[in-house]
């Protein structure tokens, strides 16, 4: 064991341990809970697969690929037992400040802050809350606005219907308001493990060379226990800060993007039903299929116009609701769009799934509860459309490869 996880492992514990007890002098100014569960998984694929975390995130089956007598590669199946998601949080209540109610939060799990770092601990969420009578301001790590706490999936699959879903955690402020059953959001966010890509992979030096936040703006009403909402979103990124041909040349040529989604939470008493659909262009760190793409390269400067490709996705989600058996289906379709225009010259994509046309997903699930433990399985049908991909970014003659995972899981919540 190395020194630094070694003092990453007695700092966790002396939090664990001391901050509670500092929080019993007055728990009604100050405290600190903690709660997560404890989870394992077992997972079958027919198909090799694209995705992370040692398989645990799948995406959408692997490509054809020949060997030498012509049979597939990608078509040999896979069984792995994983138990990463672990995970535990901490709810931390203090003094008021500036007229609100303050809280924060932080969550970890063992998925790793790469696929390079699986079992290793990273931050999923951290963030301070100051709540006022009609008023709520986030600042910190948290999930991007594109996914709706209440519009969650109820998979048992890591990726939470994603590349159909958008699954993105970003840096933070979000500000909102309540207008009666009416909420305003509106966000300024930074990107740090779900990163857009570029020329030098996927990282956050684009956004941050832009020096122009990601912007959203979101409306929910609430209709008793249902709720409806709509947002849009904007984002700017700067691919390089030069170009190289024989000399170097200083730029600053930018990408500018745009998305909308819409959405609705149906709550019964017997199940909830969920609806979402989305529109966006380059929604790579969503981790879904698009990107951008040089769409001109000057000769002389080699200064680059950029293009984005775009996105139609939706999906549903319906789960049952019961103290031990709950049944549940999440269902959707990702459509790619192609390109805003031609290419004019043979410029690199930046993306995810430029070669496939479509994806859609079947993922029925089933749980059982009893006390703290939960078991379930889930059988996930993916299928996506490989193809040929033109100049308008549109994806012919294609051949749709399919994967059957399926998931048995068990988790301890404390």
């Amino acid at each position: 064991m190395t020194k630094n996880k070694l003092s990453l492992i007695l700092s966790m514990l002396s939090i664990i341990f001391v901050l509670p007890v500092f929080g019993q002098k007055d728990s009604a100014k100050f405290g600190i809970r903690f709660n997560g569960f404890v989870n394992s998984q077992l997972m079958y694929d027919s198909r090799q697969i694209v995705g992370g975390r040692e398989t645990m995130l799948v995406l959408y089956p692997e490509n054809q690929k020949l060997d030498k007598n012509g049979k597939d590669i990608n078509a040999n199946p896979s069984l792995n037992q994983l138990a990463m998601i672990t995970r535990l949080t901490g709810k931390v209540w203090g003094p008021d400040a500036f007229g609100a109610k303050t809280s924060a939060l932080f969550e970890g799990d063992f998925s790793g802050q790469t696929n390079n770092d699986n079992n290793g601990f990273r931050l999923r969420h951290a963030y301070i809350k100051l709540n006022w009578q009609k008023s709520e301001l986030l600042i910190g790590q948290y999930w991007h606005p594109f996914d709706v706490p209440e519009m969650l999936p109820g998979t048992l699959s890591l990726n939470v219907g994603a590349p159909i879903h958008s699954f993105s955690r970003h840096i933070q402020m979000r500000f909102s308001h309540n207008f009666g059953n009416l909420k305003a959001i509106a966000v300024a966010a930074s990107q740090r493990d779900y990163a857009s890509e570029g020329p030098g992979s996927a990282k956050s030096d684009y956004m941050r060379n832009a020096v122009m936040p990601n912007l959203h703006f979101q409306l929910q009403y609430a209709i008793g226990q249902h709720m409806i909402g709509g947002g849009i979103d904007y984002k700017t990124l700067q691919p390089r800060n030069f170009n190289i041909i024989k000399d170097t040349f200083q730029t600053d040529n930018k990408i500018n993007s745009m998305a909308v989604i819409g959405f609705a939470k149906l709550s019964f008493n017997p199940l909830d039903i969920k609806l979402q659909g989305s529109w966006g262009q380059n929604l790579t760190e969503h981790t879904m299929i698009g990107g951008y793409y040089e769409e001109s390269i000057d000769t002389t400067t080699a200064s680059v116009k950029y293009g984005n490709s775009s996105t139609l996705s939706f999906w549903t989600d319906i789960t049952t609701k019961g103290p031990h058996w709950k049944f549940g289906m999440f269902a959707g379709y990702s459509k790619n769009l192609g390109y805003d225009t031609n290419i004019a010259t043979k410029g690199k994509f930046y993306g995810r799934g430029n070669n496939i046309d479509f994806v859609y997903r079947i993922a029925p699930r089933i749980t059982y509860t009893s006390g703290q433990l939960v078991f379930g399985s889930e059988f996930e049908y993916t299928a996506a459309a490989y193809g040929t991909t033109d100049l308008s970014g549109k994806v012919n003659n294609t051949s749709t490869y399919n994967n059957f995972r399926v998931l048995l899981s068990a988790t301890y919540n404390f």
